[in-house]
């Protein structure tokens, strides 16, 4: 299995599925894993995970199914394969509280869609999770309720409809933070919402496209950018994507994959950040049952075993030898209020909690007030041709274009 220029291939397997009901109380989180091989790892490993399989009985590994104990006399087994296979692992979690938090903040106050909101407000990344922080404050679980039933609507009539009241809601309870500019940023936006939920742009007649708000879609695309970050890092291309299989959420696994591993690669800077939606190019996506793919079932093993951690569950001796390697190997995207927060902190805490020369605060405060400025503009033209302002800025090209 030498080589610099053998691929990686990708084993990943789910927890958490809770479908359209992101609310149930016993899966806050919604858990991806991978297993990541230099080469095929089904094609090199079946053999020998089923004979390791048959010491306990079984014809394939499934974690929960054998528990601790039963797992305990396999694991070390396991953890031998394992360490002489090399595989790296991956982990993502999505909160689903904090996605619910990040969904309504880029829905209600998008500032291309909301002339109340500064561009900096929405676009420059730093800011925008921090009102999406307070945001996610103040939603109380019926708001939080009320909100996702909008947002999954059929008839786009509806769903507008429903707005006003949720902004009204949400700004009844602004009062509970504790920062005076955060309350008016916020306000102003739910004020612009209450009035005008017509310039809101979220409403989506393709259930492939509904789908796309459900953790289970963030969790891949998170899933497939992490991979893209690897496959750099190593310098080695993604071959193949092997995922455990779905029927829920099948269909809008292989469009996204079709459509980032197809993009453009080019690199977009916006606000200060670069970018390229271009991830996995070149690799092939398939589905399989966990019972065809132990690669699959390894990573069921990584998943389930970094579960039981997470509830304090007493692990065995070789079950914690074995979930130390896993983790010693891993990495993870943690999408989740604690996570995010943590990685802003690493990147931006020099410039949001360090000090600031005079002449750079004087420049900063001249661009706030040009900002407020060009905000109220906004508002104003939208009460003269009632056009939000990502289609202001597309007629004003089109009536230069004519008058040339």
């Amino acid at each position: 299995m030498g080589g610099s220029k053998i691929p990686i291939y990708a084993y990943v397997d789910e927890s958490g599925n809770t479908g359209k009901n992101i609310f149930d109380p016993s899966q806050p989180d919604y858990y991806t894993a991978a297993l990541l091989s230099k080469g095929n790892f089904d094609a090199y490993y079946t053999d020998r995970i089923r004979a390791i399989a048959a010491k306990v009985g079984a014809t394939s590994i499934h974690a929960s199914e054998l528990g601790l104990g039963r797992l305990d006399t396999i694991a070390a087994d396991l953890f031998d394969l394992l360490l002489r296979a090399g595989p790296d692992f991956f982990l993502c979690r999505v909160e689903k509280k904090y996605l619910l938090a990040t969904k309504m903040f880029d829905v209600l106050f998008d500032s291309g869609e909301n002339a109340a909101v500064a561009w900096h407000n929405y676009n420059f990344r730093p800011l925008k999770i921090i009102l999406a922080f307070k945001l996610g404050h103040v939603v109380t679980d019926a708001i939080a309720h009320d909100f996702w039933k909008c947002l999954l609507m059929i008839r786009e009539r509806d769903a507008r409809a429903a707005l006003p009241s949720i902004g009204e809601a949400l700004k009844a309870r602004l009062h509970i933070l504790p920062d005076r500019r955060s309350r008016e940023v916020l306000g102003a936006g739910l004020d612009w919402v209450i009035k005008h939920p017509d310039c809101v742009q979220f409403t989506a007649e393709q259930q492939i496209a509904k789908k796309g708000h459900f953790p289970d879609l963030v969790a891949f695309a998170n899933l497939l950018q992490g991979l893209q970050e690897f496959s750099q890092h190593r310098r080695k291309k993604i071959a193949c994507i092997t995922h455990d299989e779905q029927n829920e959420f099948g269909r809008s696994l292989r469009t996204w994959h079709e459509r980032f591993s197809n993009a453009s690669s080019e690199v977009v800077e916006w606000a200060g950040e670069r970018y390229s939606l271009q991830w996995a190019p070149g690799s092939r996506f398939e589905m399989k049952r966990d019972e065809e793919s132990v690669g699959i079932q390894m990573a069921d093993v990584a998943l389930w075993l970094y579960g039981q951690a997470l509830k304090r569950k007493e692990i065995p001796p070789n079950c914690g030898r074995l979930l130390t390697l896993l983790l010693q190997r891993g990495w993870h995207n943690d999408f989740s209020f604690a996570g995010v927060e943590q990685q802003l902190l690493e990147k931006y805490g020099d410039v949001l909690f360090g000090p600031v020369a005079p002449e750079k605060l004087e420049v900063a405060q001249r661009m706030l007030v040009m900002a407020e400025e060009r905000r109220r503009l906004s508002m104003e033209q939208f009460e003269a041709d009632g056009l939000p302002p990502f289609m202001r800025r597309v007629s004003i090209t089109e009536n230069s274009a004519t008058s040339r």
